[in-house]
């Protein structure tokens, strides 16, 4: 890649605070020509990338040259906007890293502390997202991150995975605070709960669940009011993890179009041809 911008077009750029210009690339060029190729299989040929396979490994084993590996760049749009794959030893860690909070599974009912009203977790008035939840039977306190409706899953910034029972409790930014702080012992207002049915350390929780042919499945509601989640419709078999999800999408990017050797020459040639056209 070090080799890529090495032809574009210079400017005069001013970085920070310095008061003189210096010729820098213009980053801003773009030639669509490999944009253009990638529409055509017959300008390209397939390749999959293997495990701790880098740009450079793949550029010189196609091409007996090291500085080619920015074509598979412009001629792959998934690995342009998501990047190169991981490789496989470092895809645990960086779930973990992506996905570090707690998601709670509830029976779906937001229950009114005040007025004893029993609601769908989707019309809850204060189990929404920023506001402060109590873990009561570990005595823990988090901030909701995002809630998926669709999945009763409560997404909650908080220090170590709860029990896998009890309730969440929203409760007031005050005693919350306090809480964290280590000044408080318990919420002054409680002020709505959800029971648990399971939580999970976010990279493990479930993603999505799928049925036998793969296909995004939800689980289904009760058909009595306030229509608590049915958590029978639904497997952990059927479960995908944020983790299982990271990996199948990286097994997605190695994936790749590449110029077949007998090809990159012609293309290269005209892309700096076009290039330079682009500073005259």
């Amino acid at each position: 890649m070090s080799t890529y911008f090495k032809k574009f077009p210079k400017v005069d750029y001013k970085f920070g605070d310095e008061e003189s210009p210096v010729q820098f690339q213009n980053l801003s060029v773009y030639i669509d020509i490999l944009d253009q190729l990638k529409e055509y299989s017959s300008f390209y040929q397939n390749y999959q990338i293997q495990n701790n396979e880098r740009p450079e490994h793949i550029s010189y084993k196609l091409y007996e040259n090291v500085n080619y590996g920015w074509t598979f760049w412009l001629l792959n749009d998934h690995i342009r906007q998501q990047g190169w794959p991981l490789n496989n030893s470092q895809l645990y860690t960086k779930a973990q890293q992506y996905y570090p909070n707690v998601v709670v599974r509830s029976n779906g009912v937001a229950s009114n502390t005040t007025t004893g009203v029993n609601n769908p977790l989707v019309q809850a008035a204060f189990l929404k997202e920023n506001n402060y939840v109590w873990f009561n039977l570990d005595n823990k306190v988090g901030k909701i991150l995002r809630i998926d409706n669709d999945y009763g899953l409560i997404h909650v910034g908080v220090s170590g995975r709860p029990t896998n029972s009890g309730v969440l409790t929203a409760i007031d930014t005050a005693s919350a605070l306090e809480m964290i702080a280590g000044t408080r012992s318990t919420p002054i207002e409680q002020r709505e709960t959800t029971s648990i049915v399971e939580t999970y350390d976010q990279w493990d929780a479930p993603h999505h669940y799928v049925d036998a042919n793969g296909e995004w499945i939800k689980p289904t509601y009760s058909s009595v009011d306030p229509y608590p989640f049915d958590w029978t419709s639904v497997t952990t078999e059927q479960s995908v993890s944020y983790f299982q999800r990271l990996r199948e999408e990286n097994a997605k990017l190695r994936s790749i179009k590449v110029l077949p050797l007998d090809t990159l020459t012609t293309v290269i040639n005209e892309y700096n041809k076009l290039l330079i056209n682009r500073i005259e």
